[in-house]
C-alpha cells in the first residue's frame, strides 16, 4: 500500500498564493517522494489550499473524510484563477 503526504507551497509567481501538492512514497524508500497530484489553481490563503488538499490526500489514501469548508478535489472553486 502507498504511503502520501500533503505539502502546502507559494506560488513562486505570484505574491500571497497557494498550491497543495501530494505527494506518493517511493516504493522501498523511507524518505523518497514523487508527485502524485497538484492542484490546478491558486489559493487566496494557506489554510484554503491545506482544506482542499487535504480531501485530495484523504482521497489519495482512500480514507473517508469531509470537510465543509474545503473546496472539492479537483479545485472546482478555487480563490484565484490562473
Amino acid at each position: 500500500m502507498a504511503s502520501y503526504c500533503l505539502q502546502i507551497i507559494p506560488d513562486p509567481d505570484q505574491d500571497e498564493t497557494f498550491r497543495w501538492i501530494v505527494l506518493e512514497q517511493e516504493a522501498n524508500e523511507a524518505l523518497v517522494f514523487k508527485p502524485h497530484s497538484a492542484s490546478e489553481c491558486d489559493f487566496d490563503s494557506w489554510a484554503s489550499a491545506l482544506d482542499a488538499g487535504t480531501l485530495a490526500l484523504a482521497a489519495a489514501e482512500g480514507q473517508p473524510y469531509e470537510n465543509e469548508a474545503a473546496d472539492p478535489v479537483g479545485d472546482a472553486d478555487c480563490s484565484k484563477g490562473d
